[in-house]
């Protein structure tokens, strides 16, 4: 039996794994979709630059960033739907708008979305943690991470292959509530996010809210800064090329990528450490600044896409080593507000990279800033050993 078959049998086996996954792949779909279609939205429709349209996803992260924390405190607290439901009626009210509003107003549209989006990646991760030991949780989010990518290369391609014959107004919209759908089906499921379904006061942070914690949510913060310009940068070069129509293959070939890395990620038995993962993931995404025409892109950013979920799962995993389960939604909150924090970093500076030296600079850009930061982290692992 080939190892990571050995390895993803048993997880897959547990029903509540089974759930999760598949939940997984609806409710991200509208996600992934509609951030890719807001950068168009805002170049396109609005005719703004590139960026305008980091600072609208700046804006967008931020306010998610800032609302995560304090909502995964609730989760700990009160449960799945308290949290769910208000978000869902947000998203129904705000999401109608959003595709009409000019460029300002649309700012502030996306930060009151971002601070009540629906958090439907630390539920199904808070799900599947809770549903197998300690020993299978790489598996298991290596797993989520596979389907995680099916979802981001499926939704954004399809999006805008119709966005580009089609209004990007109503294709955003169709994205928007489509959000909201995926809001209320968590919401009807109500899956177990901790091993007491019991719900009661949070763990105090002080056990666990320290400089192993935050130095796990810096090095998840750089691996959004690197994704978010690579998602950019692969936009930009593409409409340089006047090729827009192929947008969503190369984000495709992306995802796909990521998606073979994940699955051999979660099948080795040694975990490689968080910094050396980090430097992988540098290291594939160089490549793209030198690739010349659709077909040398897209490969490139398969090969970029290797590192990507396994610098993502690391993460998180690393994260459920040194958090208690009662405190592990509010630490999926901070993990999420460093995520979202790198993504609002990285599309901006992305955007002034792109409009002053082109999409191929940001490419170079992103893959320093991660070898330069996975190298300080690598040295600092071997000096307190």
């Amino acid at each position: 039996m080939p190892m990571w078959v050995d390895r993803y049998r048993p997880v897959w086996a547990v029903p509540a794994v089974q759930r999760a996954v598949a939940l997984g792949f609806l409710v991200r779909m509208p996600m992934f979709t509609i951030g890719i279609l807001v950068t168009i939205h805002v170049v396109t429709a609005l005719g703004r630059s590139y960026t305008a349209a980091g600072v609208a996803a700046m804006v967008s992260t931020a306010a998610i960033g800032l609302g995560a924390p304090w909502r995964g405190r609730l989760l700990d607290r009160f449960g799945l739907r308290a949290v769910v439901a208000p978000a869902i009626l947000v998203q129904l009210l705000v999401g109608a708008a959003i595709p009409f509003l000019p460029y300002v107003p649309l700012l502030a549209a996306l930060a009151v979305s971002g601070l009540f989006v629906i958090p439907g990646h630390a539920l199904i991760r808070q799900t599947l943690i809770t549903a197998v030991p300690a020993d299978r949780r790489r598996t298991a989010l290596s797993l989520d991470g596979i389907v995680l990518e099916l979802s981001a290369a499926i939704g954004p391609a399809v999006a805008v292959g119709v966005a580009t014959s089609w209004s990007t107004r109503w294709m955003l919209l169709a994205a928007l509530m489509a959000n909201v759908a995926a809001g209320v089906l968590l919401w009807l499921l109500d899956l177990p996010i901790h091993q007491d379904a019991v719900p009661e006061a949070p763990v105090s942070r002080r056990t666990w809210l320290g400089a192993r914690f935050l130095a796990i949510l810096a090095a998840c913060a750089t691996v959004t800064v690197v994704l978010s310009a690579t998602e950019i940068s692969a936009v930009a070069v593409l409409r340089e090329a006047d090729r827009p129509t192929l947008i969503g293959v190369v984000l495709a070939a992306w995802c796909i990528g990521s998606l073979v890395g994940g699955l051999a990620y979660g099948a080795m038995r040694r975990q490689p450490t968080l910094p050396a993962l980090l430097l992988f993931l540098g290291l594939t995404t160089a490549p793209a600044a030198v690739a010349h025409g659709p077909v040398a892109l897209s490969v490139a950013m398969f090969v970029a896409g290797l590192g990507c979920q396994p610098a993502i799962t690391a993460g998180v995993e690393a994260l459920t080593r040194v958090v208690p389960d009662r405190a592990r939604g509010e630490a999926l909150g901070w993990h999420g507000s460093a995520m979202t924090g790198g993504s609002a970093m990285g599309a901006p500076l992305a955007g002034l990279v792109i409009d002053a030296r082109g999409g191929s600079a940001a490419f170079l850009g992103a893959a320093v800033l991660a070898v330069v930061i996975a190298v300080t982290g690598i040295v600092v692992l071997r000096a307190r050993r």
